[in-house]
This record gives C-alpha cells, structure tokens and sequence, in this order.
C-alpha cells in the first residue's frame, strides 16, 4: 500500500469514510476500494485528491494563488459560469494553465491549427482590441479595478504565447519555411 493510500486509511478510520469522501468530492464507495485496492478507475486523480486534502500538496493557480491540489481538480471540472469567478476558473483551466489535466478536447482551441480551411470552420482573426475590452468589462464588473486588470492582461498574455507557441512548433513540423528548398542559384 502506498503513503498516500495509508494516509487515506488513517482519515477514514479516524473521520469516517462517508467524511472522507465528501471532502474529496468522491463516492463512499470508491474510498472503501481505494483502501482496499481495488478501485479500477484513474488511480493519479485520486492520488492528487489526497495529497491536496490531507497532505497539504499545493499548485499556484493563476486565478485563486495557492490552493490545495484537490481543489484545482475540483476547478477543472467546473462547469458553473455564471458565478464570475468560477467563470474565470472555467477560463484558466481551458486555455494554458500548467496544471489543467483536462483532456485536449475540453480545452479551448482559439487559433486554429490545420492549414486547409473551408468557410465554415476558417478560424476568427485575434484582436488585441476586443481581448483588452472584454477583460476591462470582466475586471469592471468583478470590483477588481486597475491590479485585476493587469493580472487578467498577464493571462491573456500567457494563454497567447502559449497558443502562439503551439502554432510554431506545429508549423515547423508540417512544412519547410518558404524557399528553404529553393536553387541558391536563382
């Protein structure tokens, strides 16, 4: 049995294993079969699950700083947007955070990357304009003023030199830069 499974025997003897899986937002079943080790599903989720609750693993994420790991995969499985901040949280989880597990399907794609476009899927053009108005309203209407601004101007950033850099390194390995084969004669 691994520390972080003899840890989660200890909670659940001590707390009761229908507190120990509320706190990690899991079933009472799948508690009872981790510590029996029997549980077939992602053994890593449930594993951060329990460094995050019980022992005291952190990540910094971009939107709340530091929290407790078991937290940001509650986060990332968040589908709430109405809340602003959760809204955010949605956000950051899809676009570029380090941490984010999510699969590559639920995570937002806003430079498209293929390089034959039909006119129903040709992607939208980024503005620089329209990315700075909509995070001022988002700023505006959390109460945040001029510092979240600039934090939600650092994302932006950070999400756009992560896309950018994807589309770079997707390029390089389609096709060779313009006259690369060229004559040197010509």
């Amino acid at each position: 049995m691994s520390k972080w499974q003899q840890i989660l025997a200890e909670q659940a003897n001590q707390h009761g294993q229908e507190a120990v899986a509320k706190n990690l937002g899991v079933s009472k079943t799948v508690i009872s079969q981790l510590i029996n080790s029997k549980y077939p599903g992602d053994l890593t989720r449930m594993k951060k699950l329990v460094e995050g609750a019980y022992m005291h693993r952190t990540v910094v994420c971009p939107i709340m700083g530091e929290i407790p790991l078991h937290q940001c995969d509650k986060h990332q499985n968040n589908t709430v947007t109405s809340n602003p901040i959760k809204l955010r949280l949605y956000r950051a989880c899809r676009s570029g955070c380090p941490h984010s597990t999510l699969p590559e399907q639920k995570k937002f794609k806003r430079i498209a990357i293929q390089g034959n476009f039909s006119a129903s899927n040709k992607p939208k053009r980024y503005s620089a304009d329209a990315a700075y108005n909509r995070l001022e309203r988002q700023s505006q209407s959390d109460g945040g003023g001029a510092r979240q601004l600039c934090s939600l101007l650092k994302q932006e950033l950070k999400a756009l030199e992560l896309r950018y850099n994807k589309l770079l390194q997707q390029l390089s390995t389609q096709q060779p830069l313009r006259g690369q084969h060229e004559d040197p004669k010509n």
